[in-house]
């Protein structure tokens, strides 16, 4: 799994940051795609690649206490983009939000239920018109 982790610290850990990151060597098991650092300080952006757990919590055990990381799971937009369109071209007339949630008795539910609210919505906005109707 490809994952992004924005890394930030305080300004006045920069140098433990500094002396702990050129002594760093990140596990044989995560595949880093990229790093980048922010020109305007105290942050760090990296691409990454594990499917193991384990090796992200090695990978980032050095920092903990000195650092804050987000990790977020990214793709490439038009990966992202062509997934979408095979989701939405297997779901057929069902639409790609039932593609999406999948087929069980969670998305049937789910269904279920938006379709309860779009007729409260109608009686609503129906009750709405109707007394309009009577006041003038």
């Amino acid at each position: 799994m490809l994952l992004m982790d924005i890394i930030t610290w305080e300004p006045k850990d920069s140098e433990k940051v500094k002396s702990c990151y050129m002594n760093y060597e990140y596990p044989k098991d995560l595949k880093v795609i990229d790093e980048w650092m922010d020109l305007a300080g105290y942050r760090m952006f990296l691409i990454y690649e594990t499917d193991d757990e384990k090796v992200y919590a090695a990978a980032n055990l050095p920092f903990i206490g000195l650092c804050r990381f987000e990790t977020f799971p990214v793709m490439k937009a038009e990966e992202y983009m062509q997934m979408v369109q095979e989701l939405a071209g297997k779901a057929g007339e069902k639409g790609l939000e039932t593609a999406a949630q999948g087929e069980g008795a969670a998305g049937e539910e789910i269904l279920k239920q938006i379709e309860n609210l779009e007729k409260r919505i109608y009686r609503l906005e129906h009750h709405s018109f109707i007394r309009q109707e009577d006041t003038t």
